[in-house]
């Protein structure tokens, strides 16, 4: 795990700790996997997640990962992202939105700055897109370039 993964588990470790939660195996190795799942998807579905757990041998059943994401989610320590009609986890330990392409799933990070202007946008017509205070984003659904040439 690089440096900049251990930066981003500490403080949610501390967060379970301050809610009265271990930190145990299973979560303790879904943190691991969310906070080196960065860069251009960012975000994992359920299976992903349990799949690159027991490929870094974490021995944790789908049954405990389950929980543990919904945990983390209800302490504001991942967000979800919909993805057609599945979800995606990531961290939220920083403020960044999410372009998803609507025909294949494919799944993109952009950062806070990307959308300033329609978060702006929404704000003024009384809408607040960081949802309880936390830095969980917004979502942007289209096509990618590829996707649209293939579906005519």
């Amino acid at each position: 795990m690089t440096t900049s993964e251990t930066e981003r588990v500490n403080p949610a470790v501390r967060r379970l700790r301050r809610a009265g939660l271990r930190n145990t195996v299973a979560r303790r190795g879904v943190l691991d996997q969310l906070a080196h799942a960065v860069g251009g998807r960012g975000h994992l579905t359920v299976n992903e997640l349990y799949q690159a757990l027991l490929a870094r041998g974490v021995a944790v059943e789908l049954s405990t990962v389950h929980p543990v994401l919904r945990q983390l989610v209800e302490l504001g320590i991942a967000h979800t992202v919909p993805v057609g009609r599945t979800t995606t986890f990531g961290l939220a330990d920083d403020a960044h939105h999410h372009a998803v392409c609507g025909t294949r799933g494919d799944r993109r990070q952009l950062p806070a700055e990307a959308i300033a202007a329609s978060v702006a946008a929404a704000r003024a017509v009384g809408i607040n897109t960081e949802l309880s205070g936390q830095p969980s984003g917004d979502v942007v659904y289209g096509r990618r370039a590829r996707c649209r040439t293939t579906a005519r």
